[in-house]
C-alpha cells in the first residue's frame, strides 16, 4: 500500500519545493495545506514539482499558533487522504521539514515496523493538564503569539476559572499527555482518530497548544498505546531529528557539522530548516535526490 504525506506550509517556498521533489515517489501521495494568510504567495508552478505522486492541495484555511485550528487542519488532511486512497501510513510534516533518508528507505522502514511513531512524554504533568482543564479564548487571534497583553489576560482568565471551580476534565477519565506535533501513524490509528473527531473537538477546542496533546492523549488512553515505537525518546519515537537544546527548535545549517550529523542519524526526517540557511537544504537535497535515483 501507499503512504500519504500530509504537509502544513505557510512560506519558505524554496524549501517546500525541494521537500515535494524528495517525496515524489511512486508509493507516496502528497496532501498539502497552505495557510490562508500565505495563499497569495503560493508559487504558480507548485503542481509541476511532482510527477510520480498524486499531489492534492486542500482549500486554504487560517492557522494560528497554539490554536485548535492546527488540529482541525491535521484532521482535515487525514480525512482527505483517507477519502482519496488506501494508505498504510500517514506522515505529518511541516513545509520546513526534509527527509534525511531516501524515499525507498523511508517506505521500507515504516512498512517493516508497523508501529505508530508519535513523540510522547508518557506521564501526566500539570503543565499539560491546565492547557485543557480551563478555557483559553484568545489563541484564534493572530496577535496572540507575540502579544503579552493577550497572554496576560489568558492567565488571568485561567486563575478566575480555577477560583470558581471550572474543570473541563471532571467527567473525562483520561490522562492528558504531552509530546511533539509531527507524526507517522498507521491506517488503523488514523481511523480511530477520525472516528473520534467530535470527542476531540469537545475536549480540545478552546485549549492552548493542543497540537502537542491530541494524538498523545488519545493513543495513551486507548488500546493503541502498545503500538507506539518508542516512548522513552521523543526523537526515536517520532523518527524526527528535532533539536530543542540549541533552539525552539534549532534551525539546521548554523554549524558546519550539521550536515554530517543529520546524515549519520538514524531518523527519517528532520526539522526545521529556513531559507536563510539554504546551503544545508541544497546539500541535503542533492544527497537524498542522488539516493532516490540510484536505489
Amino acid at each position: 500500500m501507499k503512504h500519504a504525506y500530509l504537509i502544513m506550509a505557510h512560506g519558505n517556498w524554496k524549501i517546500l519545493k525541494l521537500l515535494l521533489r524528495l517525496l515524489d515517489y511512486e508509493k507516496n501521495d502528497i496532501f498539502l495545506h497552505i495557510d490562508a494568510k500565505s495563499r497569495n504567495h503560493i508559487p504558480k508552478d507548485i503542481l509541476e514539482v511532482v510527477s510520480k505522486s498524486k499531489l492534492v492541495i486542500l482549500d486554504s484555511k487560517n492557522i494560528y499558533w497554539a490554536d485548535y485550528s492546527i488540529i482541525e487542519c491535521e484532521l482535515r488532511l487525514l480525512e482527505t487522504a483517507k477519502k482519496k486512497g488506501k494508505y498504510s501510513y500517514f506522515h505529518l510534516l511541516s513545509g520546513v521539514d526534509l527527509p534525511i533518508k531516501s524515499a525507498r528507505e523511508i517506505y521500507n522502514f515504516f512498512e517493516k515496523s508497523g508501529k505508530n511513531f508519535i513523540g510522547i512524554v508518557p506521564n501526566e504533568v500539570y503543565y499539560s493538564i491546565r492547557r485543557v482543564k480551563f478555557y483559553h479564548l484568545f489563541t484564534h487571534m493572530g496577535s496572540y503569539r507575540s502579544c503579552k497583553l493577550l497572554k496576560g489576560l489568558d492567565r488571568l482568565l485561567e486563575y478566575a476559572q480555577k477560583f470558581i471551580g471550572i474543570n473541563r476534565l471532571k467527567s473525562l477519565d483520561w490522562e492528558i499527555i504531552d509530546g511533539w506535533q509531527w507524526f507517522s501513524i498507521t491506517q488503523e490509528f488514523c481511523n480511530y482518530l477520525l472516528e473520534n473527531i467530535k470527542v476531540i473537538e469537545s475536549v480540545f477546542k478552546n485549549t492552548i497548544s493542543c497540537d502537542e496533546l491530541v494524538l498523545q492523549t488519545l493513543i495513551y488512553n486507548s488500546k493503541y498505546y502498545n503500538t507506539l515505537y518508542d516512548v522513552s525518546d521523543l526523537k526515536n519515537g517520532s523518527m524526527r531529528y528535532i533539536d530543542w537544546t540549541r533552539g525552539k527548535p534549532y534551525t539546521w545549517g548554523q554549524e558546519e557539522y550539521d550536515f554530517d550529523e543529520l546524515m549519520s542519524s538514524p531518523y527519517m526526517f528532520a526539522r526545521k530548516f529556513d531559507e536563510t540557511h539554504m546551503e544545508i537544504v541544497e546539500k541535503i537535497f542533492e544527497e537524498i535526490n542522488r539516493r532516490n535515483h540510484y536505489e
